[in-house]
């Protein structure tokens, strides 16, 4: 399996979305952001190291950092294949800059205008990403969209709703994917196996993928259905082992790895990144790829089996 590495760039976020987990990024700013050229050299080296190309740009809002558009295209001219997961808000703002990106991940939980500020706590937001995606489509035909949505009792989730995410998706010929509510005992939560039978109803058939990512399909359009990778974990007999094999390399905007997503152990590359130590770099993401979930994993997700 392919994996990432992740630009977590900065833990602000123009939403305020309730059970947004910003992919692990530090509550507080304890030294300066990383430069567009300490992204640069860490693409590289993880480059060099995994033999493969794909970055995706997260947060906060990735959109809010100040160097987006020129990391955008710093990344793209060595080879990146970029990802970005953003609220769609700010998307009007950085238009030239989607020529260097591969695919936008579009959080877009509902298409109801009440639910929508519900959710974000923005009023009169959802018709200009609504708009705003419409506009992207025109202007990069070939840009790959997907829209993310995590299904949420509270927020109204129904049949009628999900019509509506895939009337929307069909119109701006984008994916969908649908994530499971995490941890799946939230009240909240709409379980995987309730997806699934809502796409079958709606006539989706199954189709075999290499990756923990489930995919539907009719007519041409694409769903994806998925867990996050704790919650996959708890479902198999060493969750250590399948977190080792799925984890992506997420670099947060201090400098600083994150060694399990439910927790706050960190391997800190700060010095290597600032000072180009190149070699000593790649051995500590060696070592953060090893001691991944070995001390920590099975300690958080007892919590949640």
């Amino acid at each position: 399996m392919k994996k990432d590495i992740r630009f977590l760039l900065t833990n602000s976020c123009n939403y305020d979305c309730y059970f947004c987990h910003n992919e692990g990024v530090e509550a507080k700013r304890t030294r300066n952001e990383l430069s567009v050229e300490h992204y640069v050299t860490l693409f590289k080296v993880y480059y060099e190291m995994e033999e493969w190309n794909g970055v995706t740009l997260s947060g906060g809002e990735p959109l809010l950092y100040r160097y987006i558009d020129t990391l955008c295209q710093r990344l793209h001219e060595e080879g990146a294949k970029i990802t970005i997961v953003t609220n769609g808000s700010l998307l009007s703002n950085h238009l030239p800059m989607l020529k260097y990106v591969d695919r936008i991940n579009v959080s877009i939980h509902t298409l109801t205008d009440s639910v929508y500020e519900h959710i974000t706590g923005r009023k009169n937001m959802l018709s200009h990403v609504k708009e705003t995606l419409k506009l992207v489509r025109s202007l990069y035909p070939n840009l790959e969209v997907r829209l993310n949505v995590t299904p949420c009792k509270s927020n109204g989730w129904s049949m009628e709703e999900l019509n509506m995410i895939l009337s929307f998706s069909k119109e701006l010929n984008s994916s969908v994917k649908m994530t499971e509510l995490f941890p799946k005992s939230d009240p909240n939560c709409i379980s995987i196996n309730s997806l699934r039978e809502q796409l079958s109803e709606n006539g989706y058939i199954f189709v075999e993928t290499e990756d923990r990512t489930e995919l539907f399909v009719k007519d041409g359009h694409n769903v994806y259905l998925t867990q996050c990778t704790c919650s996959k974990a708890c479902e198999t007999e060493n969750a250590v082992a399948y977190c080792r094999a799925t984890h992506d390399l997420y670099v947060n905007h201090n400098g600083k790895f994150l060694l399990c997503r439910l927790g706050s152990e960190a391997m800190d590359f700060w010095d290597e990144i600032d000072s180009n130590d190149l070699e000593n770099l790649k051995a500590k993401i060696k070592v953060a790829k090893l001691r991944v979930s070995k001390q920590c994993c099975y300690g958080h997700l007892k919590e949640y089996h």
